[in-house]
C-alpha cells in the first residue's frame, strides 16, 4: 500500500506513514488504534487531558477546563474528530482543583 499524503510505499500493517507521520486510511476508524494514538482525535482534548492529570499543581486546572470545553466545541463542529471523554476528565479534574485550591486561599487566612 502507498501513503496517501507522499505516496511511499507502506507495510499494509502500518499505522501511520513512516516518512510524513500521516495515518493510514486502513486502521484509522480502529477503535483499539484510536485508543493507543491519538489518530483522530482533537488537539485540544489531548491538551485538556494532560492539563487535567497535572492540575494538581494549581497553575493548570483553570487552563484544563478551558482546553475541555474547546475540545467539546472542536469534536461537535468536526464529526470525524474523537476524544470527548478525554475532554471530560480534563475538565472535572480541572475544576475539581480550582475549587479545592480557591476553598484553601479563601479560608485559610
Amino acid at each position: 500500500m502507498f501513503c496517501r499524503e507522499c505516496g511511499k510505499e507502506i507495510s499494509n500493517e502500518a499505522v501511520i506513514c513512516v516518512r510524513c507521520g500521516v495515518p493510514t486510511d486502513v486502521n484509522q476508524t480502529d477503535a483499539v488504534t484510536r485508543m493507543l494514538l491519538p489518530v483522530g482525535r482533537s488537539a485540544y482534548a489531548i491538551a485538556a487531558g494532560y492539563l487535567g492529570l497535572v492540575s494538581v499543581l494549581l497553575v493548570p486546572a483553570p487552563f484544563a477546563i478551558i482546553f475541555g470545553v474547546l475540545a467539546i466545541r472542536d469534536i461537535k463542529k468536526n464529526k470525524n474528530k474523537h476524544g470527548i471523554p478525554r475532554s471530560i476528565f480534563g475538565i472535572t479534574l480541572g475544576a475539581l482543583f480550582t475549587v479545592f485550591y480557591s476553598y484553601l486561599f479563601l479560608f485559610s487566612s
